[in-house]
């Protein structure tokens, strides 16, 4: 959800703060800072507001806008506990109130986002962006209801309409009424919408016609979907791209380099990664560990990939530091320090060598589904971001080759290191396959595993819906409900695709 940028020049409040010794100065100072920051001059922007912050503690536009600098600079925890301070000292600030449940949801913290925007809705009961963020927070949160009847009032607004319709859908598609389906597919039909609003209303209308039984009508939709985000998209550029990486890495790690550097991390035993390709059942993974009183689920945090962009370090002083630096990433992420923790970002895969230096002690779960299934629900998702290559059934299946050919090399390279959790195995038979879960993740057994539809805290992902409920097998084998229409799939996966 989107937070406001804008830094405080002089904004109303209801209680003034103390005056600074010289407020004339005071005030061109604000409007010095800015400018800086209207000119994209941050870092400028954010020394005049810590040197007015220390000069007036207790005046909220410097720390205000000190904090929008923060989000603006990927400093989310900071910006939060800037924000929280914020509030405290003036409640009534709609913005800082929307702004700190922004952060909030970023950071994953989605009960405390819940309550900012629900601050910040009750001195703006119009702000309809901040409505937005509340229902998010609510859907993350299992709370679908209120989640859904927050986006009803968003939908009776004509510029929100459709995009409240596709989110009420992704939530639970028999929510959506017969004349509402009706409009929708007007809407997705009609060229003069913009594209991004077509896109979804495809994914949505698929995902509800596909619950009413339609399935030759869902599919057409899916199919109208992906192809408007795959021509907004250079998908080939992308592949491109990750087949360069994969045979980097594959490269670049192999025995020889793991030998070379083994003690060269941390001793830590907190980190659990899955790792895996998208829709294999990695969510569900996650939250049955995070049901452990002992574990803390904090979803796709896509650290580790930034700082491996840097490049992997030469020394065994750099392996040590890109291990603290990770860690600490964890603590900006919730993770309280002692705990062991769930980072489930996917694209870790290309990374395991790296993280068998960094975390030799970890435990890393691969989520397994069948690959056919897995392709599917790919083609089904519109994701929020990245997932270039999964917009087309070729590209998909393509895409799933290179990232098996790499788990192959891995082990190879790090026999039984690497943990497969199968997916239909975990659906087929929970009160044997969670236990094993749990003991392979190295965690002592707790019985509030098998009830992790009950965990409270939010699911951001697209299973998000699906995690609330108990477990059920009827995703297991659903592309035979397609079979003929997912042949360009089933070929590009070639050797890969037991059907």
């Amino acid at each position: 959800m989107k937070s406001s940028r804008r830094p405080a020049s002089r904004p109303a409040r209801p209680k003034a703060p103390p005056r600074p010794a010289d407020p004339a100065a005071f005030s061109r100072a604000l409007d010095e800072a800015a400018a800086h920051f209207r000119a994209g001059r941050l870092d400028a922007a954010a020394q005049v507001y810590v040197r007015l912050e220390r000069e007036a503690p207790d005046d909220i536009r410097p720390s205000y806008s000190l904090a929008v600098i923060d989000i603006r600079q990927g400093r989310l925890a900071r910006a939060g506990q800037r924000l929280e301070a914020v509030v405290a000292i003036e409640p009534a600030l709609a913005a800082a109130q929307h702004n700190l449940g922004a952060v909030r949801q970023r950071l994953g913290a989605w009960e405390a986002a819940a309550e900012a925007y629900g601050r910040a809705l009750e001195l703006q009961p119009n702000a309809l962006e901040t409505l937005a963020g509340l229902a998010s927070a609510l859907a993350a949160l299992g709370r679908s209801g209120e989640a859904i009847g927050h986006l009803r009032t968003l939908a009776g607004d004509p510029a929100q309409r459709w995009p409240a319709l596709t989110r009420i859908a992704l939530i639970d598609p028999t929510a959506i009424r017969d004349d509402e389906l009706a409009g929708m597919r007007r809407a997705a039909s009609d060229e003069a919408l913009d594209g991004d609003t077509r896109t979804g209303l495809f994914f949505a209308l698929g995902d509800v016609l596909e619950r009413r039984g339609l399935d030759a009508e869902a599919f057409a939709a899916y199919a109208a979907g992906n192809r408007l985000k795959h021509a907004a998209l250079d998908s080939a550029a992308v592949a491109q791209a990750n087949a360069a990486a994969a045979r980097y890495v594959r490269s670049l790690v192999d025995e020889d380099f793991l030998a070379g550097r083994a003690g060269h991390g941390s001793p830590s035993t907190a980190p659990i990664f899955i790792v895996g390709f998208p829709r294999s059942g990695s969510t569900l993974i996650e939250q049955i560990l995070a049901s452990h009183p002992g574990v803390q689920g904090l979803g796709e945090t896509g650290v580790l990939p930034a700082l491996a962009a840097q490049g992997y370090p030469k020394s065994a002083a750099g392996f040590r530091d890109l291990a603290a630096r990770y860690l600490a990433a964890m603590g900006e992420r919730g993770w309280d320090g002692t705990s062991r923790f769930v980072d489930k970002t996917l694209e870790n895969y290309l990374h395991l060598g790296l993280i068998q230096v960094l975390f030799p002690r970890s435990v890393i779960l691969h989520a397994v589904r069948e690959p056919v299934d897995t392709g599917f629900a790919c083609y089904r998702q519109l994701f929020s971001s990245g997932n270039e290559t999964l917009y087309d059934l070729a590209e998909i299946g393509a895409e799933y080759v290179r990232y098996r050919q790499l788990m192959a090399h891995w082990s190879a390279v790090l026999p039984s290191r690497v943990v497969d959790v199968s997916y239909e195995a975990l659906v087929s038979d929970p009160d044997v396959q969670i236990p094993d879960l749990v003991a392979r993740a190295g965690l002592a057994w707790d019985p509030a595993t098998l009830r992790f539809h009950e965990r409270a805290g939010g699911v951001a992902t697209a299973s998000a819906s699906q995690v609330r409920q108990p477990i059920y097998q009827s995703s297991v084998r659903r592309w035979l409900r397609h079979a003929e229409r997912l042949q360009p799939l089933v070929d590009a996966l070639g050797e890969y695709a037991a059907i």
